[in-house]
This record gives structure tokens, sequence and C-alpha cells, in this order.
């Protein structure tokens, strides 16, 4: 015969646990006539998920995001945060990653950030306090770092918000193969530019997810921004080099030339120069560099070693210009607008 009853013990450690008795053996003995119930069993004790509990795991984690500067999670930063926030306080089995997750967004620890996009996303994201942009874009795909116009704009060389934040992430590395011929220039920069569309929005946010060549993050550098948080995007010269290749990413062609010149104190040329090799782009972008580094009004001398990369070719300032002007210095076409 088995016989189980629950009765409910003083908490021995932060948790409430539920005691059941569980006879292991039974029978019956007459003494004197009198008829006794004996039994022999043993104590168990399960943990759990109590209000004092919710509390408790609660504290704990508002206690550990408080030590935190960061102010974004992913999926994946909470299941680290609460596998250390059990190691340390031993929260017990049945409070799972599920139901650590709901008594967060519960108890308004954290919130859910509401996104939606062109793409599937594959992913949520959840708050603590306020966050910049800036930081939500960085915070969508592993490994990313701010460029072109949102570059451009942290350095202070475009006074205006962009209308997107472009946050970068490069592609695996790949073999650059084709032969480049006049012919293939003028097909190429005859249409529109690519643009990526993937865009994710948030409130009044829109982010442009860009996946770009991949550069070994060269010119990737980490800035303070605006707020005081800590972001990751392209220096001066690594911007302008991004916005000679992509102005469409820039705002177009007359804001790149506005932004060239703003730049202009704040780089080294030969640096620059430096780091163009080393992207070892097919098209000829140099000779788009070396036009708008001397329609912002650089010495002309200091693009000899731009020069020297050759001109071999007529190239294009941007992609589908229908009337344009022709500078033959550098053997590059440009709109007829262009100011």
């Amino acid at each position: 015969m088995l016989h189980i009853s629950d009765i409910k013990c003083l908490p021995i450690s932060p948790f409430e646990c539920e005691v059941r008795y569980i006879y292991l053996t039974s029978h019956i003995e007459t003494q004197n006539g009198t008829t006794y119930h004996r039994g022999a069993g043993i104590y168990t004790c399960s943990p759990m998920v109590q209000n004092t509990t919710k509390a408790h795991a609660s504290a704990l984690l508002t206690q550990k995001l408080n030590s935190l500067s960061q102010r974004l999670y992913s999926p994946a930063d909470l299941t680290q945060l609460f596998t250390e926030i059990r190691k340390e306080w031993g929260l017990p089995r049945s409070l799972t990653l599920t139901k650590f997750l709901d008594l967060a967004l519960e108890t308004k620890t954290l919130q859910k950030v509401d996104l939606s996009s062109t793409y599937p996303l594959h992913t949520t994201r959840y708050h603590r306090g306020i966050f910049t942009p800036y930081e939500l874009a960085l915070s969508l795909r592993p490994n990313s770092f701010l460029s072109h116009g949102t570059a451009a704009f942290l350095h202070g060389l475009i006074a205006h918000t962009p209308e997107f934040v472009y946050a970068n992430q490069e592609q695996s590395a790949k073999d650059q193969s084709g032969m480049l011929t006049q012919a293939a220039l003028d097909r190429a920069f005859s249409g529109k530019q690519r643009q990526s569309r993937f865009i994710v929005t948030h409130n009044k946010t829109r982010i442009r997810l860009i996946s770009g060549k991949n550069t070994q993050e060269l010119g990737v550098q980490k800035l303070t921004g605006p707020d005081g948080e800590s972001l990751r995007l392209t220096d001066v010269e690594r911007t302008l080099i991004d916005i000679a290749v992509r102005p469409v990413y820039a705002g177009g062609t007359q804001t790149v030339l506005q932004i060239y010149r703003r730049a202009i104190h704040k780089i080294s040329v030969h640096n620059l120069t430096e780091m163009l090799k080393q992207l070892d782009y097919l098209y000829p972008y140099h000779q788009a560099i070396g036009f708008l580094l001397t329609r912002a009004g650089n010495d002309p001398k200091s693009l000899a070693t731009l020069r020297k990369l050759g001109l071999k070719y007529h190239f294009f300032l941007a992609h589908g210009m229908k009337k344009t002007k022709f500078d033959a210095e550098w053997r590059i076409h440009y709109p007829e607008d262009l100011q």
C-alpha cells in the first residue's frame, strides 16, 4: 500500500518548496486490542515558482541589468544572462528560460521592441530604458557597423539627419573575377544603382541593412555617439570611399560633394589612397574620388598618388545619369547640375 500526503514547509532558501511524504511500506499491527497503522517513508521537496520566487528572480535580473551599460538585448543575450543568474544564485529548475522572459516582460523589467521589416528578420529585440536608433541598428545583426550617410552625419559632415540609418554587415570573402572594359563600364553605369531593400522600421526610425564587400572591417572604429552610446562606424577616409562607391546611400552626388568639402581638412589623401588600394575595387573609383576632392578644393598636388593609379577609362560619378558633363582631368562623366 502506498500513501502520499502533502504539507508545506517553511522556506529554507529564498524559494518556497512543496514537501511530500511518500510511504514506502505499510502494515497493520494490533497491540493490547488496539489496531495501529504503521508506515515507513521519505520526505521529498520540489521547488515552486511562487510569488516570492518571482520577486526574487526579478530583483536579480534588475540588479544584473543595472550593472551593464547595454540597453538592447537579443534572445541570445538573455539566455546568457539567465544562465549567469541561475549559476550565481541557484534559481529553481522550475523557473525556465521561457518563464524567466515572461517574468521580465510582466514586471516591465524588459520591454519588447516593436519592429517591422521588408524581409523576415528572424529575431526579436528587448530593451531596458531609452535607446538610440544607432544602437538599435547595430543590435540587429552581429559584427555590424554604421556606414555611408550615417557615418558622415556622425562625423559632422552632414548638417541634416539622413533618411535612413545605414548599418553594414560584411559578406564572407569572395574571389574577385572579371575583366574590365570600357564597354562593361558603360553598361554597368547606364542604369540605376542597386540598393538594399532590407529595411527595418521602429516608430519613425528606418534602418537600411547593407551587406557590403568583405574588407576585414577596414577603417572601422569605435566612437561615442550623441547620447554617450558606444558605436562602431567607418572612419572619415573609409566613409569618403564608401559614398563615392555608393552615392545613393548618402543622398546623391550633390550631398556627397558637400561631404567632401567638409572633410578635406580632416583626412590624409595618402591614407585614403592606401586604403583604396587595400579595398582593391575592380572599377576605377579613384577617378571619382580624385574628381570629388578636386571639386572640394583640395590642393591638386596632393592628389598625385590617386592619379598614379591610372586614368585608363572614361568613368562615371553615378549610375543612370541623364544629362552629364565630362571632366577631362579625371576622365569622368558627372551630372550637369552638380555644383
